[in-house]
């Protein structure tokens, strides 16, 4: 696998399928699972997929860290994403890191981790629900906005 300035995704679950659906109309990607029976799932569906835990240097080469653009660390275990970030860092300095912080308390420690940018969705759908609550709008309007602009990025 040769890929070059391509996105690494450390995890699947419910917070990466619409990233990878997102991700796979721009660039080329290749996941990282852990679960043996979830990797052969992705690659039967035509994913790049490497099968091994997300701290794994090995895996990591061989997932491309070295030639990557990014990194999305999401496996929804912010302890193990915190590793996955450190480890991620020390192979390749001037990446792009992504992570979610599943709990809102931890976003601080995975950007002291190392990851660049750190998105909280509890915090997002907190400030969703008190602005829905305050205003009377209907967030779903907000949200349709926020996806016209990302979409069009």
């Amino acid at each position: 696998m040769e890929l070059r300035d391509h996105v690494i995704v450390l995890g699947y679950g419910y917070l990466t399928r619409p990233v990878l659906d997102k991700l796979g109309k721009k660039t080329r990607y290749v996941v990282v699972a852990t679960d043996p029976e979830l990797a052969e799932r992705l690659q039967l569906k035509g994913y790049e997929v490497v099968e091994s835990e997300s701290v794994n240097e090995e895996a990591l080469e061989a997932a491309g860290i070295g030639r990557a653009s990014a990194v999305v660390v999401a496996s929804e275990n912010d302890a193990e994403d915190a590793l996955s970030i450190l480890t991620v860092r020390e192979h390749n300095p001037e990446i792009q890191i992504i992570s979610v912080a599943s709990n809102v308390e931890n976003a601080r420690k995975l950007r002291r981790a190392g990851a660049n940018t750190v998105i909280s969705p509890a915090n997002i759908v907190g400030k969703l629900l008190a602005e829905s609550a305050l205003t009377g709008e209907d967030t779903e309007k907000m949200l349709d906005e926020m996806r016209y602009r990302l979409r069009e990025a």
